[in-house]
């Protein structure tokens, strides 16, 4: 093989274990990919010959990969868990908690946690006592120096005592905020797909994120979601909601320091008709509208707790196309 194709080759593989398309290569959750699944897909995107020895030849002369007989990684990957996660306990558990200053049991230093409500709620109920889950905020923990790590089952974490001003429910004027988000996508003649983002200046900086705002009282999300694109992105289109993409949970400080914790809905939607013609919403501190393949939006977005969002509406993209998912209808 000549020097070009090595680099074409590391580059194809790197490319395909960090961003990989669901419908064609299965990478889990600690990145790693069956080779002779990878080889398959190297030959249908390459449209060469490719062999198991080929991607062995790779990895022994190229940094960053981690190699098994059947299995293949990029060599270790950076795993953070969820902005937010949950801890089933008692009513109990909740007094011993605010007694110590912190999330931990007993004398042991693992603290198990899980990446959703519903999970832990269930497990809250095979305990003895009242049922109680505590929201614990893992970004501004992680940020403290709490250590985290996967625990033995999807979904699982595991870490370290974590101080009470991380568990967002159990401080003074904790409440929960509902939003909803949309993002735009379209299909150009050329056959590109492209997807609609904001451009917002917040305190913090210049950043580029989906249209969202606040759920009206009785207002379903996805109505919420057309009506926030709407009115940020300054635009009079009929949309169809074609998938629901994630449900987006993080905390934040509301003014004057009261905890929340905020769930965003959010959906890819088509618009019926032409698109073009933007006039962002300024009182909300929006400056642009732009389009954007998947590739770039993803790359956009740098919100910590919007990122896995945008890979997922990528891969669903990939995945399948503009096709709906649900018969939503055109929400107007």
């Amino acid at each position: 093989m000549t020097s070009f194709d090595h680099a074409l080759l590391a580059d194809t593989i790197q490319q395909l274990l960090r961003e990989p398309a669901p419908a064609r290569l299965s990478v889990d959750e600690d990145g790693w990919a069956p080779i002779d699944q990878l080889v398959h897909v190297m030959q249908q995107v390459l449209q060469i010959q490719v062999c198991s020895e080929h991607v062995y030849g790779v990895t022994q002369s190229t940094r960053g990969f981690e190699v098994t007989r059947t299995h293949i990684r990029v060599w270790a990957p950076v795993i953070h868990p969820p902005d937010i996660l949950f801890h089933a306990t008692t009513e109990a558990g909740l007094s011993r908690i605010r007694a110590a200053g912190e999330l931990c049991i007993g004398g042991r230093r693992r603290i198990f946690l899980s990446a959703d409500e519903h999970s832990a709620w269930r497990a809250a109920h095979r305990l003895d006592g009242p049922p109680r889950v505590v929201v614990v905020d893992t970004l501004r923990a992680r940020r403290a120096g709490v250590r985290f790590g996967r625990g033995q089952q999807p979904g699982l974490w595991v870490s370290s005592p974590i101080p009470d001003r991380h568990l967002l429910n159990l401080r003074d004027g904790y409440a929960e905020q509902w939003s909803a988000g949309g993002i735009p996508v379209r299909s150009d003649p050329d056959g590109q797909i492209r997807l609609a983002l904001i451009q917002v200046t917040r305190r913090s900086g210049v950043t580029w994120e989906v249209a969202k705002g606040k759920l009206e009282p009785g207002e379903p999300p996805e109505a919420s979601a057309v009506r926030e694109v709407r009115e940020e992105m300054g635009v009079d289109a009929t949309f169809r909601v074609i998938r629901h993409v994630a449900d987006i949970r993080y905390g934040f400080l509301a003014p004057g320091g009261a905890p929340r914790l905020k769930t965003i809905f959010l959906f890819l939607m088509t618009p019926q008709g032409s698109m073009d013609d933007f006039q962002p919403s300024e009182r909300e501190g929006i400056g642009a509208v732009r389009w954007f393949t998947p590739a770039e939006a993803c790359h956009m977005v740098t919100h910590s707790s919007l990122q896995p969002a945008m890979g997922r509406a990528r891969a669903l993209i990939e995945r399948f196309g503009l096709t709906p998912a649900f018969p939503y209808g055109e929400a107007t």
